[in-house]
């Protein structure tokens, strides 16, 4: 498996996560998805220092060259975006929520 698809295999699994986990203590589903998008970022932004952690302690934050740059860039992008589109599909669209069509039509009876 690709690397890159690797880090977009685990930014939505650890969000699809917190989302089941913080279910039974944020009621609130815009709360829970947002603290579920906030945990995921940092959990990518530990991967890409735990990358890098070598060259960070030894010569700092600008001991960094451009490839490494460019790739830590890269894979948070990778990680964060899809995770980032759920939310926003989420938060400003209707399609994750339910029509309760079923009811309309039992009423109807």
């Amino acid at each position: 498996m690709a690397k890159d698809a690797l880090h977009i295999y685990v930014g939505v699994g650890v969000y699809l996560l917190c989302l089941v986990l913080l279910r039974p203590i944020i009621k609130s589903q815009g709360i829970r998805a947002f603290v579920a998008l906030i945990v995921m970022t940092c959990i990518a932004l530990l991967g890409e220092y735990l990358d890098n952690r070598e060259t960070i302690e030894s010569l700092g934050l600008t001991g960094l060259n451009r490839k490494q740059i460019v790739a830590s860039i890269r894979d948070l992008i990778n990680t964060c975006m899809l995770s980032y589109v759920l939310y926003g599909l989420n938060k400003w669209t209707k399609i994750f929520r339910s029509s309760n069509s079923s009811s309309k039509l039992l009423k109807q009876r």
